[in-house]
């Protein structure tokens, strides 16, 4: 998709002549052109630009009108002010209002391009990230009753998507049940069945999530009362589902509910605790609502293997393979320490596989490697014993570190020779580290080490070298004096370039083009 440009000029002709720059070529459109601000600022509602380039003084309303107009009603739109060398404060004031940039008359084109080409560099990596973001909520929304690990991994951390679950926000208190049936009846896809037809018959006025887990229906309920009302209304919901199941399915079943959450980070001590709920079943029957604090007081989980995940996910975005790998050793020397099941164990991996997911979408790698050709969970479950899924686990680590070094070189190898074809274009002007720098979207500490890494030669001897072997050409074809084949590669003071061309060449340049004429 083009970018779109409007332009606003009180002079027909910088308008027109404007206009007509070869924008095509850039993957520019021009969409259109207005007098004044006001005018400007009508297209700018119809049109939705994405770069205005607009002279300050105009009649009627000025540019610094039409840039606090268009700021109110879009944060995107970058802009780009024309002005005379006497406005250049004035200019300056604007630039305070958030406009981009700002160009001084006489317009140079090649300027212009150049600033053009940057937003726009701008603009189409915001599109990408953007549309990634929204392929990969796509992802999520499809997936939604399948992601109880995905829920209880940003609840450990505070977070609740309640957008994507379709939830009201900011909750009193929070609970879980779990609907558990007889190991020896329906086979996953009835299971499904009945679960479909559960979901589709809950309570409208109730906030619940449904999650269809291991041939469990996992029920996190959201309530805007405190902890007795909301064990009340647990109960009351359990006993409709209890009495829809029996009414529609024959089955067998128990329900288990777990404490009442006061915040997300309680959310999965409270789906452990009706899985604790649960195991309680064997001695009472089926049927049942076995509620974990008739049973047993209220524990508290250990945080220590999230802590863990957490640190692996740390280390692994800091590309410490070593630490990565010493922190997945630890969580599954913990889950067996511990005792933790093996179903809590490979629920445990699952959540850090989407744990990982999100890691490599935040740094911009492709987070859909882990699922192309692979159903994660399906391969988790396979696992018939923790060792298989600690193997399981470190392939997929191996996987994700080797995808991660693919993506940074391939990205470090597109930067520097990005940096090289701007030292090429403009060695003989400002190519100094800071520009070249700002140019590619990189601090100039991070350039001079990457630069020095994949080149064995620092930046600066870089820019000397290609100067140098300009200067070489110019002495041997031309017959330019010496004080201008300095000039041309970028030195004003003559000495200091014979006596670096000496220093790097053996020769003065006079000697050099003694010889090689």
């Amino acid at each position: 998709m083009n970018i779109k440009l409007l332009i606003c000029d009180d002079e027909k002709l910088i308008r027109e002549g404007l206009a007509a720059l070869d924008w095509a070529e850039r993957g520019v459109e021009v969409v259109g052109t207005a007098k004044n601000g006001e005018e400007g600022f009508e297209l700018f509602k119809e049109l939705s630009p994405d770069i205005v380039i607009s002279d300050i003084r105009m009649p009627k309303k000025d540019g610094i009108w039409l840039s606090e107009r268009i700021s109110e009603i879009s944060s995107d739109a970058r802009m780009i002010f024309l002005t005379g060398y006497n406005e250049f404060e004035y200019a300056k004031s604007a630039v305070n209002n958030g406009v981009c940039r700002y160009l001084l008359k006489p317009i140079d084109e090649f300027d212009l391009y150049k600033i053009i080409d940057e937003l726009a560099a701008d603009i189409r990596t915001k599109r990408q990230r953007e549309a990634k973001a929204i392929e990969f909520r796509k992802m999520l929304m499809k997936s939604r009753y399948f992601l109880l690990s995905y829920l209880f991994n940003r609840a450990g951390s505070g977070i609740i998507d309640y957008e994507l679950f379709e939830i009201a926000p900011d909750p009193e208190t929070m609970c879980t049940a779990i609907v558990k049936f007889d190991a020896s009846g329906n086979d996953d896809n009835i299971n499904f069945v009945i679960f479909e037809e559960v979901i589709e018959n809950l309570p409208e006025d109730m906030n619940i999530i449904p999650f269809f887990c291991n041939s469990e229906f996992v029920f996190i309920c959201f309530f805007e009362c405190d902890a007795e009302d909301a064990e009340r209304g647990m109960f009351t919901f359990c006993e409709n589902m209890s009495e829809f199941i029996d009414s529609q399915f024959n089955c067998s079943y128990n329900i288990g509910i777990g404490n009442i959450a006061k915040s997300a980070e309680e959310l999965e001590p409270s789906y452990n605790s009706a899985l604790q709920a649960l195991s309680y079943s064997k001695g009472l029957g089926d049927k049942n609502i076995i509620y974990i604090n008739d049973i047993e007081p209220r524990s508290q989980v250990s945080n220590y293997q999230t802590s863990l995940m957490d640190m692996y996910i740390k280390s692994l975005k800091n590309n410490d393979e070593k630490q990565t790998r010493k922190n997945l050793k630890e969580l599954f020397d913990s889950m067996k320490r511990s005792g933790t099941s093996l179903y809590n164990q490979q629920r445990r991996c699952l959540s850090l596989i989407l744990a990982i997911s999100d890691a490599l979408y935040d740094m911009d790698c492709n987070p859909t490697i882990l699922f192309n050709n692979t159903d994660a969970w399906s391969l988790i479950k396979k696992s018939g014993s923790p060792e298989e899924l600690r193997e399981f686990t470190e392939n997929i680590t191996e996987v994700v570190i080797s995808h991660i070094a693919e993506v940074q070189r391939q990205k470090t190898a597109s930067i520097i020779a990005n940096v090289k074809a701007l030292v090429e274009k403009n060695y003989a002007g400002d190519a100094s580290l800071e520009t070249v720098a700002s140019q590619v979207f990189i601090s100039p500490c991070y350039l001079s080490v990457i630069f020095k890494k994949e080149t064995n030669i620092t930046f600066k001897n870089y820019l000397i070298q290609t100067r140098i072997e300009k200067a070489k050409e110019l002495l041997a074809d031309t017959d330019l004096k010496i004080y201008e084949i300095a000039e041309k590669v970028g030195y004003t003071d003559t000495r200091y370039f014979s006596e670096l061309f000496q220093r790097v060449c053996g020769k003065t340049p006079s000697q050099y083009r003694n010889k090689n004429r």
